[in-house]
């Protein structure tokens, strides 16, 4: 912590809150919050929380002003002094919330499913829904991408993401962020946790030069270079990384 300059990033979901059957039901430990305000206080640190969920969602879960807060896969962005929106998703904004109404009207009424028009990307959830409910809402996000072009597909756990199809993700969005921070600092060390398919895009953008750490069993192969069995061993890190912050001058 002392020597050098630290980029800590990290998803939300999964990593350092845990999963809940309802995705509104998330929440963050209060002993977390209080560790990455700790951790955002030195000035050679900077922590940002990178998300599916939305800029706005994702910020007020979390809590904490001094971070840096990702939304929608990356699309944007806003922290101390930096803020960006993905200017070609900007321009889809409205036919996204276009079609985040049809796709309530074709199966917002599927048991335990839910569509989430989160402004720049729409999300598909099934985690309470029955399968054949899951196999119709990948018919509908297929049918959605047959008729409106410039979109594409992310699979998360237990949620279908409609997105700009676009060449950025978590990944550009961390290069952005860093080089928005740090600028052309030789001495920043970047470590980036995820637990989803979603973040494999940014382990696999990250490797030359961060320390990537995938969070949870290890069941599949994954891009990361580090494994953390769950979120309470992620919590446990942070804490151990906040002592250190608040011992610092």
């Amino acid at each position: 912590m002392s020597g050098g300059r630290l980029l800590l990033l990290t998803d939300f979901d999964g990593t350092l809150a845990p999963l809940a059957a309802d995705p509104s039901q998330v929440e963050l430990a209060p002993s977390t919050r209080e560790d990455l305000r700790a951790l955002a206080r030195p000035s050679h640190v900077r922590v940002g929380v990178l998300s599916g969920r939305s800029l706005g969602d994702v910020r007020a879960r979390v809590g904490v002003p001094e971070l840096i807060y990702a939304g929608c896969q990356g699309l944007e962005a806003e922290g101390p002094g930096i803020a960006f929106w993905h200017p070609e998703a900007e321009r889809q904004r409205a036919r996204l919330a276009d079609l985040a109404g049809e796709l309530r009207a074709r199966v917002g009424s599927l048991p335990g499913a839910r569509v989430e028009d989160k402004g720049l990307a729409i999300g598909l959830h099934y985690r309470n829904a029955a399968p054949d409910a899951a196999e119709r809402l990948e018919l509908e996000a297929a049918r959605a991408l047959g008729e409106t072009p410039g979109l594409r597909i992310l699979r998360g756990k237990k949620v279908i993401e409609i997105l700009p199809a676009v060449d950025w993700n978590k990944g550009e969005c961390a290069r952005w962020i860093r080089d928005a921070v740090f600028g052309a600092a030789a001495d920043v060390t970047t470590l980036y946790l995820g637990d989803d398919e979603t973040d494999e895009l940014a382990f696999g953008a990250l490797a030359p030069w961060a320390v990537t750490v995938r969070v949870g069993p290890d069941e599949a192969p994954s891009r990361a270079a580090h494994r953390l069995p769950d979120v309470a061993d992620v919590t446990r890190l942070f804490a151990g990384l906040a002592r250190q912050a608040r011992r610092l001058p």
